[in-house]
């Protein structure tokens, strides 16, 4: 479980932010830059959605590689548990970082143009504080607030419960109360911080993207390949 944790926070982690879907940003311009208004207008447009649309790619490429980590974490534990308890496992833990996306909110600030081909976002970033939901790795923390959401008095409780039960439906069960109380935490404000940050954008054979997103991507692969293979050790 707390392998799978490491995962989640890790994919949480590098997350750029999200797409912002309102237009209550500034546009602005260096000093040297010459364009007008209504133009830069324009082109901040421009800017917007392809930085929205790199936003998605870059999304779709840390879910794809935390996804890839949790199957060959799940896969090095395989002689150690059944097949059904460990897909069960894997379910909650991509269902957990798709939550964790989904509640990673963004909003642009200020797209500011340097010159025709050059621009930069600024944007306030509300992202997981893992100062406030580390408490779930504590095992005993975490399966309180389990035994809370499935109706249970206590951990004791659910434990004799669950010895009543079929192991498959007991395991079924534990892990579905855990991705709740893990989609509980995630729609907490409180346990949210607000960051500022800054993407630059380049515009390449007429088309705007987010300045070096390849280079980006491979550097993400390379940190999700050496956490799969840090764990399976």
């Amino acid at each position: 479980m707390k392998k799978l944790f490491m995962i989640f926070l890790l994919a949480m982690s590098i997350q750029m932010c999200g797409p912002d879907l309102k237009l209550d940003y500034n546009v602005t311009k260096s000093e040297n830059y010459k364009i007008s208004e209504k133009k830069m207008k324009k082109n901040s447009l421009e800017v917007k959605k392809a930085f929205e649309e790199d936003q998605k790619k870059f999304k779709e490429k840390v879910k794809e590689l935390a996804t890839k980590v949790i199957e060959e974490q799940i896969k090095s534990t395989k002689n150690g548990g059944d097949d059904l308890s460990l897909q069960t496992a894997k379910q909650m833990a991509v269902r957990m970082i798709e939550k964790g996306i989904e509640y990673q909110k963004s909003k642009i600030e200020e797209i500011k143009f340097f010159s025709d081909k050059d621009a930069q976002i600024s944007q306030k970033v509300k992202i997981l504080d893992n100062s406030k939901i580390q408490k779930l790795q504590n095992e005993g923390v975490l399966f309180d607030l389990v035994a809370k959401k499935l109706k249970y008095k206590d951990v004791n409780d659910m434990i004799s419960k669950m010895q009543s039960m079929d192991k498959n439906e007991g395991t079924s069960k534990i892990m579905n109360g855990i991705a709740e109380v893990m989609d509980d935490e995630m729609k907490k404000e409180e346990n949210y911080t607000q960051v500022s940050a800054t993407v630059n954008m380049e515009k390449i054979n007429g088309k705007w993207q987010i300045k070096d997103l390849n280079e980006q991507i491979k550097n993400i692969e390379i940190i999700f390949s050496n956490l799969s293979q840090a764990i399976i050790k």
